[in-house]
């Protein structure tokens, strides 16, 4: 196990975060799921799959009135209690351990910010984002999402709203399918990122290439290099 503080940037905010090789690290998606955040002021907030806490802490200091955390790894509830305690925000912030809305029973909230697994199974072990404790969301990377999507408006307050983000490194196809048919609602696009292929990346493409090929994920070539696409979504509640 290696713990160490780093500075990260977190939407417009640069955050000192506890982290730790067990755990999902903060990267370009969680800054990209920040900057498109609004309208959180006041409000009551879900973070799912919050990892070491960067997304509860930016939505604390954001001006949400509470925000409710959930990973489902032990330790990564550990360090985001730890990250909230660092930042002085105790009063606001709440960590729980468990499955998606497993640990919140009955509860519902205003805004709910999904950052639980969309990266299929190859390129988030291959990338080094998913530890080997931490879950992915399966061959094709859609499989948590879907759960979520499954349950969500029984956790959504009338008019709330839902962010979620995809990845080409998923079925993003199959991902919006079941948003279609679980939520009922429009799906409005805030974001598209195209995010160069790491190394790691990189060394697995004839993998990444077959599994393109069989529909589970996706990517551009331009000349030399390989990209990838994050989109960040929102879906509001009648």
């Amino acid at each position: 196990m290696s713990d160490q503080v780093q500075t990260f940037q977190i939407g417009d905010l640069e955050l000192e975060l506890q982290t730790s090789s067990e755990v999902f690290c903060p990267n370009l998606t969680t800054s990209r799921i920040a900057q498109t955040i609004e309208g959180i002021e006041g409000k009551d907030v879900l973070d799912l799959g919050c990892g070491c806490g960067p997304l509860a802490i930016f939505l604390a200091k954001h001006g949400a009135a509470k925000v409710t955390a959930v990973d489902v790894v032990p330790r990564a509830a550990q360090i985001a209690a730890e990250n909230v305690k660092r930042h002085g925000l105790e009063d606001k912030v709440t960590v729980h351990c468990g499955d998606l809305f497993a640990p919140i029973a009955d509860q519902k909230f205003d805004v709910i910010v999904n950052d639980v697994s969309g990266i299929a199974e190859l390129p988030g072990r291959a990338a080094g984002w998913y530890p080997k404790d931490v879950p992915t969301g399966g061959e094709d990377g859609a499989n948590v999402v879907i759960r979520m999507f499954q349950n969500v408006k029984n956790h959504l307050n009338p008019g709330g709203v839902l962010y979620f983000a995809t990845s080409s490194l998923s079925n993003v196809q199959r991902i919006l399918d079941g948003a279609n048919e679980y939520l009922g609602q429009k799906i409005e696009e805030l974001g598209a990122f195209r995010i160069p292929f790491s190394k790691e990346l990189t060394d697995v493409i004839d993998e990444l290439t077959k599994l393109c090929e069989q529909g589970a994920v996706s990517f551009e070539a331009k000349r030399s290099r390989y990209l990838w696409t994050l989109s960040v979504f929102r879906v509001q509640m009648p």
